[in-house]
């Protein structure tokens, strides 16, 4: 089977464009437990579905075919690294408490790292109310660093980066390809699940679909 997991903010219709019957689009507001996975499983996660396909691969002791991390951060190495997001983490949490859905959704969609990326629009309130829940479990400031897994592993690792989201570009080309792990770039920004057309094709292309 191949899991798939959306980012922040976002829903499995984010990536409607893959389903097919080995394919399980997961929802992160709906998923109480990470699902259980095997040697012939394969996890693809953009950005904090990244994240969380990497603590499943790490419960999991890499047992599986192929992981896929799109724009996605391995994890923070230092103390002052981990501070400095968590900071950042806290402004965000504090919007929520401070703004209506259209003036949070308006701040985050100004973020300098989704300037290439058509805007996020309204979303079910449900879960928009989630959403501070769900940023507070799986913030990257508590993540474990799982870059050296990563490396141990490169074989079974597909790293795929926006070639316009100059953040994500840094972070593979400092963290990720020193280490010989294939990495992927493809046109857009940070929300490369727009990009239905370049991404299926590189999924198709690399033998994951």
């Amino acid at each position: 089977m191949i899991h798939v997991f959306h980012g922040f903010l976002g829903s499995p219709q984010d990536f409607s464009y893959l389903k097919r019957d080995d394919v399980i689009l997961h929802d992160l507001y709906q998923m109480e437990a990470f699902p259980v996975i095997g040697p012939e499983d394969t996890l693809i996660g953009y950005s904090m579905g990244g994240r969380i396909a990497m603590e499943i691969a790490h419960a999991n002791g890499y047992q599986l075919k192929k992981i896929v991390l799109i724009n996605t951060h391995p994890g923070l190495e230092t103390e002052e690294e981990k501070n400095q997001r968590a900071n950042f983490e806290l402004s965000v949490l504090k919007e929520f408490e401070t703004k209506t859905q259209k003036e949070f959704l308006e701040y985050w969609n100004d973020y300098p790292i989704f300037f290439h990326d058509a805007p996020l629009k309204d979303i079910p309130q449900d879960r928009f109310k989630k959403s501070p829940e769900l940023f507070e479990r799986y913030r990257l400031s508590k993540q474990n660093n799982h870059l050296p897994e990563l490396i141990l592993n490169k074989d079974k690792v597909l790293w795929i980066v926006g070639l316009f989201d100059e953040k994500y570009m840094e972070v593979a080309t400092e963290y990720i390809m020193p280490h010989q792990i294939r990495v992927k770039g493809i046109p857009g920004g940070h929300r490369l699940f727009q990009n239905s057309v370049e991404l299926t094709q590189l999924l198709t292309d690399e033998g994951i679909l």
